[in-house]
């Protein structure tokens, strides 16, 4: 009985471990930068102050833009109202990406103004 309880506890703590790497979260960032238009295929960009010092997943290959999402949808369009709130505003944000990437950049999961 004290093997099974052991071999569920690592279980759990393997899943705990697994959901908790599912993204990254950057705090106390600004955003410096947004682009979007024909080149992004409908897709925003943004560049965060710390871009040097981030820790990406492994997919992210695009060496200028922090993180990437799609503009289209009613979730984008959110997004990039808070992104661009956020930097002519100059506010501090913290902000979290997937733990994949959309053209070689991480996609964003959400953004929260401080």
């Amino acid at each position: 009985m004290k093997a099974h309880t052991i071999i569920l506890s690592l279980i759990a703590g393997l899943t705990l471990a697994v959901s908790a790497s599912a993204n990254v979260t950057y705090s106390n960032q600004k955003i410096t930068q947004i682009a979007s238009g024909g080149v992004y295929n409908g897709d925003v960009v943004i560049r965060l102050s710390g871009h040097g010092t981030l820790a990406p997943p492994n997919c992210h290959t695009d060496s200028y833009w922090s993180l990437r999402f799609d503009g289209t949808t009613e979730a984008g369009k959110q997004a990039l109202s808070m992104a661009v709130l956020a930097q002519s505003t100059g506010v501090t944000i913290d902000i979290a990406g997937e733990n994949l990437c959309l053209s070689g950049a991480q996609q964003l999961r959400w953004i929260r103004l401080k």
